[in-house]
Protein backbone atom coordinates (compact mmCIF):
# COMPACT_ATOMS: atom_id res chain seq x y z
CA UNK A 1 0.00 0.00 0.00
CA UNK A 2 1.15 3.25 -0.87
CA UNK A 3 1.89 5.51 2.51
CA UNK A 4 2.14 8.95 0.31
CA UNK A 5 -2.00 7.76 -0.36
CA UNK A 6 -4.40 9.97 1.73
CA UNK A 7 -5.78 8.42 4.73
CA UNK A 8 -9.08 7.82 3.13
CA UNK A 9 -8.24 6.11 0.52
CA UNK A 10 -5.83 3.90 2.27
CA UNK A 11 -8.95 3.19 4.23
CA UNK A 12 -11.31 3.04 1.89
CA UNK A 13 -8.87 0.05 0.00
CA UNK A 14 -8.38 -1.81 3.13
CA UNK A 15 -11.99 -1.88 3.01
CA UNK A 16 -12.52 -3.17 -0.68
CA UNK A 17 -9.79 -5.69 0.24
CA UNK A 18 -11.31 -7.13 3.15
CA UNK A 19 -14.70 -7.81 1.55
CA UNK A 20 -12.99 -9.06 -1.64
CA UNK A 21 -11.92 -11.64 0.80
CA UNK A 22 -14.73 -11.79 2.60
CA UNK A 23 -16.93 -12.44 -0.68
CA UNK A 24 -14.40 -15.26 -2.39
CA UNK A 25 -15.42 -18.82 -2.48
CA UNK A 26 -12.22 -19.93 -1.97
CA UNK A 27 -10.28 -20.09 1.59
CA UNK A 28 -7.71 -17.80 1.98
CA UNK A 29 -5.41 -18.08 4.52
CA UNK A 30 -1.85 -15.62 4.55
CA UNK A 31 1.00 -15.96 7.13
CA UNK A 32 3.76 -13.99 7.89
CA UNK A 33 7.70 -14.65 7.72
CA UNK A 34 7.43 -16.07 11.06
CA UNK A 35 4.66 -18.44 10.64
CA UNK A 36 1.62 -16.74 12.15
CA UNK A 37 -1.50 -16.39 10.82
CA UNK A 38 -2.82 -13.12 9.70
CA UNK A 39 -5.44 -13.17 7.77
CA UNK A 40 -8.37 -16.02 7.69
CA UNK A 41 -10.94 -15.31 5.40
CA UNK A 42 -14.72 -16.56 5.85
CA UNK A 43 -14.50 -19.57 3.47
CA UNK A 44 -11.60 -20.62 5.09
CA UNK A 45 -13.16 -20.96 8.07
CA UNK A 46 -16.00 -22.67 7.24
CA UNK A 47 -13.78 -24.90 5.08
CA UNK A 48 -11.39 -25.65 7.79
CA UNK A 49 -14.11 -25.44 10.07
CA UNK A 50 -12.58 -22.97 12.25
CA UNK A 51 -12.80 -19.57 13.87
CA UNK A 52 -11.14 -16.95 12.86
CA UNK A 53 -10.60 -15.70 16.49
CA UNK A 54 -8.97 -19.78 16.92
CA UNK A 55 -6.43 -19.03 14.16
CA UNK A 56 -5.44 -15.63 13.91
CA UNK A 57 -1.62 -14.90 15.46
CA UNK A 58 -1.67 -18.76 15.75
CA UNK A 59 0.67 -21.15 13.62
CA UNK A 60 0.16 -21.72 10.66
CA UNK A 61 1.33 -25.30 11.29
CA UNK A 62 -1.87 -25.76 14.07
CA UNK A 63 -4.08 -25.31 11.03
CA UNK A 64 -3.65 -28.30 9.63
CA UNK A 65 -2.00 -30.78 13.01
CA UNK A 66 -6.04 -32.69 12.72
CA UNK A 67 -5.93 -33.97 9.51
CA UNK A 68 -4.71 -36.97 7.69
CA UNK A 69 -1.48 -37.89 7.78
CA UNK A 70 -0.86 -37.91 3.78
CA UNK A 71 -2.16 -34.24 3.49
CA UNK A 72 -0.55 -32.94 6.55
CA UNK A 73 3.07 -34.04 5.80
CA UNK A 74 2.62 -32.33 2.31
CA UNK A 75 1.46 -29.33 3.25
CA UNK A 76 3.91 -29.32 5.69
CA UNK A 77 6.98 -30.13 3.80
CA UNK A 78 5.51 -27.65 0.90
CA UNK A 79 5.26 -24.49 3.54
CA UNK A 80 9.04 -25.33 4.88
CA UNK A 81 10.35 -25.16 1.31
CA UNK A 82 8.35 -22.01 0.82
CA UNK A 83 9.96 -20.75 3.81
CA UNK A 84 13.82 -21.81 2.91
CA UNK A 85 13.58 -20.92 -0.62
CA UNK A 86 10.69 -18.60 -1.36
CA UNK A 87 12.45 -16.98 -4.52
CA UNK A 88 12.17 -20.32 -6.49
CA UNK A 89 9.20 -20.45 -6.05
CA UNK A 90 7.84 -17.16 -6.93
CA UNK A 91 10.44 -17.18 -9.84
CA UNK A 92 8.79 -20.02 -11.66
CA UNK A 93 5.09 -18.56 -11.14
CA UNK A 94 4.29 -22.63 -9.72
CA UNK A 95 2.79 -22.64 -6.42
CA UNK A 96 3.10 -25.63 -4.13
CA UNK A 97 -0.03 -28.25 -4.19
CA UNK A 98 -1.17 -31.07 -1.77
CA UNK A 99 -4.52 -32.13 -0.88
CA UNK A 100 -5.45 -32.64 2.82
CA UNK A 101 -8.65 -34.28 3.97
CA UNK A 102 -11.06 -32.74 6.45
CA UNK A 103 -14.08 -34.65 7.66
CA UNK A 104 -15.00 -36.34 5.05
CA UNK A 105 -14.12 -33.70 2.68
CA UNK A 106 -11.19 -33.44 0.20
CA UNK A 107 -9.53 -29.70 -0.11
CA UNK A 108 -6.96 -28.51 -2.28
CA UNK A 109 -4.05 -26.25 -1.38
CA UNK A 110 -1.98 -24.69 -3.25
CA UNK A 111 0.77 -22.37 -1.38
CA UNK A 112 2.35 -19.25 -2.91
CA UNK A 113 4.79 -17.07 -1.55
CA UNK A 114 4.02 -13.45 -0.87
CA UNK A 115 6.70 -10.90 -3.04
CA UNK A 116 6.92 -7.24 -3.11
CA UNK A 117 7.62 -6.03 -6.87
CA UNK A 118 11.52 -5.76 -5.32
CA UNK A 119 11.23 -9.25 -4.32
CA UNK A 120 11.17 -8.82 -0.18
CA UNK A 121 9.36 -12.06 1.20
CA UNK A 122 6.74 -11.06 2.95
CA UNK A 123 5.28 -14.76 3.77
CA UNK A 124 2.80 -17.20 2.57
CA UNK A 125 -0.59 -17.51 1.09
CA UNK A 126 -2.45 -20.72 0.86
CA UNK A 127 -5.79 -20.75 -1.53
CA UNK A 128 -8.02 -23.48 0.04
CA UNK A 129 -11.02 -25.35 -2.10
CA UNK A 130 -13.06 -27.72 -1.63
CA UNK A 131 -12.42 -30.71 -4.31
CA UNK A 132 -14.70 -33.17 -2.82
CA UNK A 133 -17.13 -33.53 -6.06
CA UNK A 134 -14.58 -34.34 -8.44
CA UNK A 135 -12.57 -36.54 -5.85
CA UNK A 136 -15.57 -38.71 -6.04
CA UNK A 137 -16.12 -38.79 -9.50
CA UNK A 138 -12.18 -40.00 -9.60
CA UNK A 139 -13.34 -42.50 -7.10
CA UNK A 140 -16.20 -43.89 -9.45
CA UNK A 141 -13.51 -44.57 -12.44
CA UNK A 142 -10.86 -45.61 -9.72
CA UNK A 143 -13.97 -48.33 -8.96
CA UNK A 144 -14.29 -49.82 -12.07
CA UNK A 145 -10.52 -49.92 -12.66
CA UNK A 146 -10.45 -51.64 -9.24
CA UNK A 147 -12.95 -54.08 -10.20
CA UNK A 148 -11.56 -55.07 -13.41
CA UNK A 149 -8.23 -55.32 -12.08
CA UNK A 150 -10.23 -58.01 -9.82
CA UNK A 151 -11.39 -60.42 -12.25
CA UNK A 152 -7.67 -60.71 -13.54
CA UNK A 153 -6.17 -61.28 -10.75
CA UNK A 154 -8.13 -64.66 -10.07
CA UNK A 155 -7.35 -66.70 -13.13
CA UNK A 156 -3.54 -64.87 -12.80
CA UNK A 157 -3.35 -66.54 -9.30
CA UNK A 158 -3.70 -70.06 -10.63
CA UNK A 159 -1.27 -69.18 -13.96
CA UNK A 160 1.42 -68.00 -11.48
CA UNK A 161 1.03 -70.83 -9.02
CA UNK A 162 0.78 -73.66 -11.46
CA UNK A 163 3.52 -72.26 -13.59
CA UNK A 164 5.53 -71.99 -10.31
CA UNK A 165 4.78 -75.65 -9.24
CA UNK A 166 6.02 -77.46 -12.59
CA UNK A 167 9.14 -75.06 -12.89
CA UNK A 168 10.01 -77.03 -9.25
CA UNK A 169 10.47 -79.88 -11.25
CA UNK A 170 12.10 -78.62 -14.20
CA UNK A 171 14.17 -81.94 -15.12
CA UNK A 172 11.47 -83.75 -16.01
CA UNK A 173 10.48 -80.81 -18.63
CA UNK A 174 12.49 -81.28 -22.09
CA UNK A 175 14.31 -77.68 -22.71
CA UNK A 176 11.84 -76.81 -25.75
CA UNK A 177 8.83 -76.98 -23.09
CA UNK A 178 10.65 -75.22 -20.03
CA UNK A 179 11.70 -72.49 -22.74
CA UNK A 180 7.64 -72.19 -23.61
CA UNK A 181 6.71 -72.33 -19.53
CA UNK A 182 8.67 -69.88 -18.59
CA UNK A 183 7.65 -67.36 -20.95
CA UNK A 184 4.03 -67.84 -19.98
CA UNK A 185 5.68 -67.32 -16.43
CA UNK A 186 7.67 -64.16 -17.65
CA UNK A 187 4.24 -62.76 -19.02
CA UNK A 188 1.66 -63.59 -15.93
CA UNK A 189 4.68 -61.77 -13.69
CA UNK A 190 4.31 -58.13 -16.00
CA UNK A 191 0.97 -58.59 -15.89
CA UNK A 192 0.31 -58.82 -12.38
CA UNK A 193 3.17 -56.18 -12.53
CA UNK A 194 0.87 -53.78 -14.19
CA UNK A 195 -2.30 -54.60 -12.42
CA UNK A 196 -0.75 -54.02 -9.46
CA UNK A 197 0.91 -50.38 -10.59
CA UNK A 198 -2.22 -49.13 -12.53
CA UNK A 199 -4.33 -50.13 -8.72
CA UNK A 200 -1.86 -47.99 -6.72
CA UNK A 201 -2.21 -45.20 -9.25
CA UNK A 202 -5.89 -45.63 -9.57
CA UNK A 203 -5.45 -45.58 -5.38
CA UNK A 204 -3.61 -42.28 -4.80
CA UNK A 205 -5.45 -40.66 -7.02
CA UNK A 206 -9.08 -41.07 -5.59
CA UNK A 207 -7.04 -40.43 -2.24
CA UNK A 208 -7.70 -43.77 -0.90
CA UNK A 209 -4.03 -44.92 -0.79
CA UNK A 210 -3.51 -45.59 3.27
CA UNK A 211 0.01 -45.12 4.57
CA UNK A 212 1.49 -46.83 7.63
CA UNK A 213 3.54 -44.35 9.38
CA UNK A 214 6.33 -45.55 10.95
CA UNK A 215 10.10 -44.32 11.61
CA UNK A 216 12.07 -45.90 8.87
CA UNK A 217 15.80 -46.16 7.90
CA UNK A 218 16.07 -45.79 4.32
CA UNK A 219 20.01 -46.99 3.97
CA UNK A 220 18.36 -50.33 5.32
CA UNK A 221 15.35 -49.92 2.32
CA UNK A 222 17.93 -49.38 0.19
CA UNK A 223 19.95 -52.45 1.09
CA UNK A 224 16.79 -54.60 0.55
CA UNK A 225 16.03 -53.66 -2.78
CA UNK A 226 19.91 -53.88 -3.86
CA UNK A 227 19.38 -57.40 -2.30
CA UNK A 228 16.23 -57.90 -3.94
CA UNK A 229 17.87 -56.74 -7.59
CA UNK A 230 21.06 -58.37 -7.22
CA UNK A 231 19.68 -61.81 -9.49
CA UNK A 232 18.53 -59.60 -12.12
CA UNK A 233 21.62 -57.29 -12.39
CA UNK A 234 23.69 -60.58 -12.09
CA UNK A 235 21.77 -62.52 -15.24
CA UNK A 236 22.05 -58.91 -17.24
CA UNK A 237 26.16 -59.26 -16.33
CA UNK A 238 25.14 -55.31 -14.59
CA UNK A 239 27.13 -54.03 -11.68
CA UNK A 240 25.91 -52.89 -9.02
CA UNK A 241 27.21 -50.39 -6.39
CA UNK A 242 26.19 -48.57 -2.87
CA UNK A 243 27.49 -45.53 -1.50
CA UNK A 244 25.91 -45.10 1.77
CA UNK A 245 26.74 -42.19 3.77
CA UNK A 246 27.10 -43.28 7.18
CA UNK A 247 24.35 -41.90 10.49
CA UNK A 248 22.19 -40.29 7.76
CA UNK A 249 18.66 -39.80 9.98
CA UNK A 250 15.55 -41.61 9.38
CA UNK A 251 12.40 -40.34 7.96
CA UNK A 252 8.90 -40.75 8.79
CA UNK A 253 6.89 -42.74 6.67
CA UNK A 254 5.43 -45.60 5.04
CA UNK A 255 8.47 -48.53 4.81
CA UNK A 256 6.60 -50.87 1.91
CA UNK A 257 5.64 -47.95 0.03
CA UNK A 258 9.38 -46.57 0.41
CA UNK A 259 10.85 -49.64 -0.91
CA UNK A 260 8.48 -49.69 -3.54
CA UNK A 261 9.88 -46.05 -4.89
CA UNK A 262 13.64 -47.35 -4.53
CA UNK A 263 12.74 -50.97 -6.44
CA UNK A 264 10.69 -48.88 -9.52
CA UNK A 265 13.75 -46.65 -9.46
CA UNK A 266 16.26 -49.64 -9.85
CA UNK A 267 14.16 -51.79 -11.64
CA UNK A 268 13.92 -48.94 -14.54
CA UNK A 269 17.66 -48.28 -14.15
CA UNK A 270 18.11 -52.04 -14.62
CA UNK A 271 15.47 -52.21 -17.99
CA UNK A 272 17.58 -49.10 -19.95
CA UNK A 273 21.16 -49.91 -18.97
CA UNK A 274 22.87 -51.90 -21.48
CA UNK A 275 24.79 -55.20 -20.56
CA UNK A 276 28.07 -54.75 -18.66
CA UNK A 277 27.53 -51.18 -17.37
CA UNK A 278 26.93 -50.18 -13.82
CA UNK A 279 24.04 -48.94 -11.35
CA UNK A 280 24.61 -46.70 -8.28
CA UNK A 281 22.60 -46.53 -5.57
CA UNK A 282 23.59 -43.37 -3.64
CA UNK A 283 22.07 -42.32 -0.01
CA UNK A 284 23.20 -39.06 1.73
CA UNK A 285 21.96 -36.51 4.05
CA UNK A 286 20.69 -33.03 2.68
CA UNK A 287 19.66 -29.36 3.91
CA UNK A 288 16.37 -30.97 2.97
CA UNK A 289 16.49 -34.14 4.39
CA UNK A 290 17.45 -37.30 3.13
CA UNK A 291 18.40 -37.92 -0.54
CA UNK A 292 18.68 -40.66 -2.86
CA UNK A 293 19.91 -40.58 -6.23
CA UNK A 294 19.70 -43.80 -8.03
CA UNK A 295 22.18 -43.76 -11.13
CA UNK A 296 22.00 -45.72 -14.49
CA UNK A 297 24.15 -45.91 -18.10
CA UNK A 298 21.26 -45.68 -20.23
CA UNK A 299 20.71 -43.58 -23.33
CA UNK A 300 21.00 -39.89 -21.96
CA UNK A 301 17.07 -38.82 -21.47
CA UNK A 302 16.65 -35.87 -24.16
CA UNK A 303 15.23 -32.49 -22.91
CA UNK A 304 11.59 -33.02 -24.63
CA UNK A 305 11.16 -36.05 -22.93
CA UNK A 306 12.45 -35.49 -19.59
CA UNK A 307 9.83 -33.59 -19.53
CA UNK A 308 7.06 -36.32 -20.15
CA UNK A 309 9.19 -38.77 -18.46
CA UNK A 310 6.70 -39.30 -15.41
CA UNK A 311 3.78 -40.03 -17.68
CA UNK A 312 1.90 -43.08 -18.16
CA UNK A 313 3.15 -45.36 -20.47
CA UNK A 314 5.76 -42.42 -21.90
CA UNK A 315 8.65 -44.58 -24.06
CA UNK A 316 10.98 -41.92 -26.21
CA UNK A 317 11.27 -41.89 -29.52
CA UNK A 318 14.33 -43.45 -29.79
CA UNK A 319 13.87 -45.84 -27.34
CA UNK A 320 14.82 -48.92 -27.78
CA UNK A 321 14.19 -52.86 -27.47
CA UNK A 322 15.31 -53.70 -23.75
CA UNK A 323 15.58 -56.98 -22.58
CA UNK A 324 14.00 -56.31 -19.22
CA UNK A 325 9.84 -54.78 -19.85
CA UNK A 326 8.85 -52.45 -17.83
CA UNK A 327 4.95 -51.76 -16.93
CA UNK A 328 5.77 -47.83 -18.05
CA UNK A 329 3.81 -47.03 -14.80
CA UNK A 330 7.02 -47.31 -12.34
CA UNK A 331 8.50 -43.76 -12.73
CA UNK A 332 4.57 -42.26 -12.19
CA UNK A 333 3.97 -44.51 -9.20
CA UNK A 334 7.44 -43.96 -7.50
CA UNK A 335 6.61 -40.21 -7.98
CA UNK A 336 3.50 -40.20 -6.64
CA UNK A 337 4.27 -42.03 -3.90
CA UNK A 338 7.35 -39.72 -3.06
CA UNK A 339 4.86 -36.33 -3.15
CA UNK A 340 2.73 -38.10 -0.77
CA UNK A 341 5.13 -38.47 1.77
CA UNK A 342 6.16 -34.79 1.17
CA UNK A 343 9.47 -35.23 -0.86
CA UNK A 344 10.02 -34.96 -4.51
CA UNK A 345 11.55 -36.56 -7.21
CA UNK A 346 13.17 -35.56 -10.44
CA UNK A 347 15.72 -36.96 -13.10
CA UNK A 348 19.01 -35.05 -14.46
CA UNK A 349 19.99 -36.55 -17.73
CA UNK A 350 23.75 -37.12 -18.77
CA UNK A 351 23.33 -34.69 -21.53
CA UNK A 352 23.39 -31.61 -18.78
CA UNK A 353 26.92 -33.25 -17.53
CA UNK A 354 28.30 -34.37 -20.38
CA UNK A 355 28.28 -37.55 -19.44
CA UNK A 356 26.45 -41.09 -19.86
CA UNK A 357 23.20 -41.96 -18.11
CA UNK A 358 21.14 -40.68 -15.78
CA UNK A 359 20.21 -39.89 -12.30
CA UNK A 360 17.20 -40.40 -10.34
CA UNK A 361 16.88 -38.82 -7.47
CA UNK A 362 14.51 -37.84 -4.53
CA UNK A 363 14.29 -36.06 -1.07
CA UNK A 364 11.94 -37.10 1.88
CA UNK A 365 11.98 -34.27 4.81
CA UNK A 366 13.73 -35.83 7.78
CA UNK A 367 12.31 -36.85 10.93
CA UNK A 368 14.61 -36.75 14.29
CA UNK A 369 12.25 -36.95 17.30
CA UNK A 370 10.77 -40.38 16.52
CA UNK A 371 11.66 -43.25 19.10
CA UNK A 372 13.71 -45.76 18.00
CA UNK A 373 11.82 -49.33 17.20
CA UNK A 374 12.86 -52.57 18.83
CA UNK A 375 12.56 -55.96 16.89
CA UNK A 376 12.70 -58.83 18.68
CA UNK A 377 14.39 -62.26 17.59
CA UNK A 378 12.57 -64.88 16.50
CA UNK A 379 12.63 -68.56 17.23
CA UNK A 380 12.30 -71.11 14.45
CA UNK A 381 9.40 -73.70 15.22
CA UNK A 382 10.00 -77.09 17.15
CA UNK A 383 6.74 -79.33 15.43
CA UNK A 384 4.73 -79.43 12.64
CA UNK A 385 1.20 -76.66 12.84
CA UNK A 386 -2.27 -77.30 11.30
CA UNK A 387 -3.15 -74.88 8.75
CA UNK A 388 -6.64 -74.21 7.57
CA UNK A 389 -7.16 -73.22 4.04
CA UNK A 390 -10.54 -71.87 3.68
CA UNK A 391 -11.14 -70.74 -0.24
CA UNK A 392 -13.62 -71.71 -2.61
CA UNK A 393 -11.55 -71.47 -5.98
CA UNK A 394 -10.42 -75.20 -6.01
CA UNK A 395 -7.11 -74.94 -7.75
CA UNK A 396 -5.72 -72.19 -5.43
CA UNK A 397 -6.77 -74.38 -2.28
CA UNK A 398 -5.00 -77.00 -3.91
CA UNK A 399 -2.07 -75.36 -4.59
CA UNK A 400 -2.22 -73.39 -1.17
CA UNK A 401 -2.44 -77.19 0.42
CA UNK A 402 0.22 -78.73 -2.35
CA UNK A 403 2.27 -75.79 -1.42
CA UNK A 404 2.27 -76.02 2.74
CA UNK A 405 2.50 -79.63 2.74
CA UNK A 406 5.88 -79.54 1.09
CA UNK A 407 6.60 -77.40 3.77
CA UNK A 408 5.86 -79.83 6.15
CA UNK A 409 2.62 -78.15 7.64
CA UNK A 410 -0.53 -80.32 8.03
CA UNK A 411 -3.13 -78.94 6.02
CA UNK A 412 -7.32 -79.02 6.19
CA UNK A 413 -9.22 -77.05 3.37
CA UNK A 414 -12.33 -75.78 2.47
CA UNK A 415 -14.62 -73.90 0.58
CA UNK A 416 -17.43 -73.18 2.88
CA UNK A 417 -17.72 -70.40 6.02
CA UNK A 418 -20.20 -72.76 7.83
CA UNK A 419 -17.33 -75.55 7.51
CA UNK A 420 -14.32 -73.79 8.27
CA UNK A 421 -16.23 -72.75 11.65
CA UNK A 422 -16.93 -76.23 12.45
CA UNK A 423 -13.59 -77.24 11.46
CA UNK A 424 -12.18 -74.41 14.60
CA UNK A 425 -13.97 -76.25 16.75
CA UNK A 426 -12.87 -79.63 16.23
CA UNK A 427 -9.33 -79.27 15.36
CA UNK A 428 -6.61 -77.84 16.76
CA UNK A 429 -6.37 -75.25 14.14
CA UNK A 430 -2.49 -73.17 14.53
CA UNK A 431 -3.44 -70.78 11.53
CA UNK A 432 -6.14 -69.71 8.83
CA UNK A 433 -5.91 -68.44 5.55
CA UNK A 434 -9.11 -67.12 4.65
CA UNK A 435 -11.04 -65.61 1.48
CA UNK A 436 -13.14 -63.47 1.70
CA UNK A 437 -15.45 -64.53 -0.78
CA UNK A 438 -16.89 -67.64 -0.11
CA UNK A 439 -20.02 -69.44 -1.50
CA UNK A 440 -22.75 -70.07 1.53
CA UNK A 441 -21.72 -66.79 4.33
CA UNK A 442 -18.89 -64.45 3.52
CA UNK A 443 -15.06 -63.74 5.17
CA UNK A 444 -16.70 -60.84 7.44
CA UNK A 445 -19.33 -63.25 9.32
CA UNK A 446 -16.27 -66.05 9.21
CA UNK A 447 -13.75 -64.12 10.60
CA UNK A 448 -16.57 -62.24 13.52
CA UNK A 449 -18.02 -65.71 15.23
CA UNK A 450 -13.87 -66.91 15.33
CA UNK A 451 -12.56 -63.88 17.11
CA UNK A 452 -15.93 -63.75 19.30
CA UNK A 453 -15.55 -67.28 20.53
CA UNK A 454 -13.19 -67.62 23.39
CA UNK A 455 -12.46 -71.19 22.24
CA UNK A 456 -10.95 -70.06 18.81
CA UNK A 457 -10.60 -65.94 18.97
CA UNK A 458 -6.79 -66.63 19.71
CA UNK A 459 -6.68 -68.35 16.35
CA UNK A 460 -3.93 -65.90 13.54
CA UNK A 461 -6.36 -65.08 10.86
CA UNK A 462 -4.24 -64.28 7.35
CA UNK A 463 -6.65 -62.90 4.48
CA UNK A 464 -5.69 -64.06 1.08
CA UNK A 465 -8.36 -62.85 -1.25
CA UNK A 466 -8.82 -60.58 -4.47
CA UNK A 467 -9.93 -57.45 -2.07
CA UNK A 468 -7.72 -54.56 -1.25
CA UNK A 469 -7.36 -54.05 2.51
CA UNK A 470 -9.97 -50.98 2.18
CA UNK A 471 -12.28 -53.39 0.50
CA UNK A 472 -12.48 -55.31 4.11
CA UNK A 473 -14.62 -53.31 6.02
CA UNK A 474 -12.58 -53.14 9.08
CA UNK A 475 -11.23 -56.62 8.97
CA UNK A 476 -7.97 -55.98 9.25
CA UNK A 477 -8.12 -55.16 12.97
CA UNK A 478 -8.72 -58.52 13.79
CA UNK A 479 -6.34 -60.18 11.32
CA UNK A 480 -2.33 -60.60 11.33
CA UNK A 481 -2.02 -60.01 7.55
CA UNK A 482 -3.63 -59.49 3.91
CA UNK A 483 -2.27 -61.25 1.16
CA UNK A 484 -3.38 -59.64 -2.13
CA UNK A 485 -4.39 -62.15 -5.00
CA UNK A 486 -2.47 -62.50 -6.80
CA UNK A 487 0.70 -63.39 -4.63
CA UNK A 488 3.89 -65.42 -4.85
CA UNK A 489 3.98 -67.96 -2.97
CA UNK A 490 6.75 -66.58 -0.93
CA UNK A 491 4.94 -64.38 0.27
CA UNK A 492 1.96 -66.14 1.99
CA UNK A 493 5.22 -68.37 3.43
CA UNK A 494 7.08 -65.71 5.02
CA UNK A 495 3.75 -64.42 6.47
CA UNK A 496 2.85 -67.80 8.02
CA UNK A 497 6.24 -68.05 9.53
CA UNK A 498 6.38 -65.27 11.02
CA UNK A 499 2.99 -65.29 12.51
CA UNK A 500 3.98 -69.18 13.95
CA UNK A 501 7.22 -67.89 15.11
CA UNK A 502 6.10 -65.50 16.95
CA UNK A 503 3.92 -67.67 19.04
CA UNK A 504 6.51 -70.05 19.70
Amino acid sequence: MNEKQPLNQRKELASMTYAALASMSDGVVVNDIQGQVITFNRAAARILKLLPEEVIGKSVKTLFEPYAARGRMAITEAMRRLYADPYSYGHSGQPAETIIEVGGRFIQARLSPVLTDVGEFLGVVTLLRDITREVEAERSRSDFVSNISHELRLPLTAIKGYCDLLLQDADELGEERLGFLKIVQQNADHLVALINDLLDISRVESYRLNLNIQRVRIDQVIRDAAEAIQPLCGQRGLRLTLDIEPNVPPVLGDRERLKQVVMNLVNHACRVTPSGGRITMALSGSEEGVRVDISDMGTPISPEDKERIFERFHRSEDAVSYEVRGTGLELPVAKMLVEIHGGRLWVESGIESNGVGNTFTFILPTRVDIPQDVSPELEEPTSPRTILVVEDDLDIAQLIALQLRREGFEVLTTAYGEEAISLTQTHNIDLITLDMMLPDINGMEVLHQIKTNPQTADIPVIIVSVLLPDQTGGAEQSVVDHITKPFAFEKLMESIRRTLDGQA
